[in-house]
């Protein structure tokens, strides 16, 4: 009876045991910075959440080149060293030069981390219900918003730009869709998922974040006929809650006007893009780096359009970097609509989303963003995943000693930013965030 037992616990133990071996892999503290996120765990310092998340960030993606670089995968490419040369000639011409440099080489670091993960389904699926802590006090803050027609963010764990949350949620809402069209199981929390996010990005008024998930939604059902109308209802039950509570919170504050989004606009996209691209037309080939420092200090910290950033900010020539990414990524990937229609879904919901917001700039979407591209692209799912998982290796001697002085001085820059920089503790300050909240001008 005893071995019998023994026998038939083999197979869970199995389970277990592969499953500790995924965890047990670099990507478990992409996973990590998540929960971390999630569970709105923070070090109680005087630097804030933001700058304290911003840390955590550099630090997760210096780790991950060290890593790389013990498996013989650290290698700086030619056209790397080429921006780099970029990146010390616009320090020239830039205006705030340092800050834009910061920025930079932190979208380096991004970069590069992309080509040293593998996509960890179980990462994934940890992350998917774990956010699903995110909800546990949305019903008080919509009884709450019911009871007095005044609503409040409080309910999220952390006191951040509520965008950030309606970017976060987005990203994690098409990986919810991934699990619902190819897991056997579970598949009406994933749906749950879906309604709750995009309730919670309706009520918050994410404008970008509505049309993204809309345009996502919208050709997941044109070319998956199975599961169409399961999500139709989950993406139509979003919005009759959302219309119902909003009346019913008009109802109680006497309020005759229509049912609307609830946050007003006033981000005024047109006047600070028209700004960017004022800025760009006086210095089109290398850019005039951080501009906003110098103007009006009503104005956004960036044109929210990442495009029209890279544009006014490092000109041409930076704009000409993100294009080559652009290129590679679509000249890669298949464009048949019938069989790669999920990537080419996602990608035109980020795509809104980078056009319309800040999500390229807060750490955790910038952390969930990569996540996202490494499953895009080097998911085994997709047929493009070969290309897009081959890692360089180390040629001569000489470019092994190259690519690790290029990871110590991008190392020592950020450790002498986050030991110097004074106005991580000035409270008086004022400012949007960036790389640093409340740190426009970080020496």
């Amino acid at each position: 009876m005893y071995k019998k037992l023994s026998l038939d616990n083999r197979p869970k133990l199995h389970i277990v045991a592969n499953a500790i071996k995924a965890l047990a892999t670099k990507e478990s503290f992409i996973g990590l910075y998540f929960l971390l996120f999630i569970l709105g765990i923070t070090a109680g310092s005087e630097y804030g959440v933001y700058n304290e998340s911003r840390i955590a960030e550099v630090v997760l993606l210096l780790g991950l080149c060290i890593y790389s670089y013990c498996c013989n995968h650290y290698l700086v490419t030619k056209v790397e060293w080429l921006f780099f040369a970029f990146v010390i000639l616009g320090s020239f011409f830039w205006s705030n030069a340092l800050f834009l440099i910061a920025d930079l080489l932190l979208i380096y670091l991004l970069y590069k981390s992309f080509y040293w993960l593998e996509y960890r389904p179980v990462i994934t699926k940890i992350i998917v219900f774990a956010s699903f802590l995110f909800f546990l006090l949305l019903p008080v803050a919509l009884w709450d918003y019911i009871a007095t027609g005044t609503y409040s963010t409080e309910w999220y764990p952390l006191r951040l730009n509520i965008r950030i949350y309606n970017s976060y949620l987005l990203i994690i809402s098409i990986f919810a869709v991934w699990l619902y069209l190819t897991e056997n199981s579970y598949k009406n929390v994933y749906l749950g998922f879906l309604s709750l996010a995009f309730l919670s990005i309706l009520i918050d008024g994410g404008r970008s974040a509505t049309l993204a998930y809309s345009a996502f939604i919208t050709m997941i059902c044109l070319f998956n006929r199975s599961a169409r109308w399961q999500l139709l209802a989950a993406y139509a039950m979003s919005w009759f809650t959302y219309l119902a509570i909003s009346y019913l919170a008009a109802l109680h504050a006497g309020s005759t006007a229509a049912v609307q989004i609830v946050r007003a606009t006033t981000s005024q996209r047109y006047d600070i893009w028209m700004d960017a691209l004022k800025c760009w037309s006086q210095s089109p080939i290398l850019g005039c780096g951080f501009y906003q420092l110098d103007s009006d200090r009503t104005l956004a910290a960036h044109p929210h359009n990442i495009f029209l950033q890279a544009l006014s900010e490092i000109g041409l020539i930076g704009f000409g970097f993100l294009l080559v990414i652009i290129f590679v990524i679509a000249k890669n990937i298949s464009w048949n609509l019938k069989q790669n229609y999920f990537v080419i879904a996602a990608l035109l919901a980020i795509s809104i989303e980078l056009s319309l917001s800040g999500i390229h700039i807060y750490p955790i979407t910038q952390i969930a963003l990569l996540w996202l591209f490494v499953f895009l692209l080097k998911s085994p799912d997709f047929l493009h995943a070969k290309y897009f998982s081959r890692v360089p290796a180390f040629g001569l001697a000489s470019h092994r000693f190259l690519s690790i002085a290029s990871y110590l001085l991008l190392a020592g820059f950020f450790i002498y930013i986050f030991i110097t920089t004074t106005a991580l503790i000035d409270n008086e300050l004022m400012t949007r965030p960036r790389f640093l909240e409340n740190g426009y001008k970080i020496f």
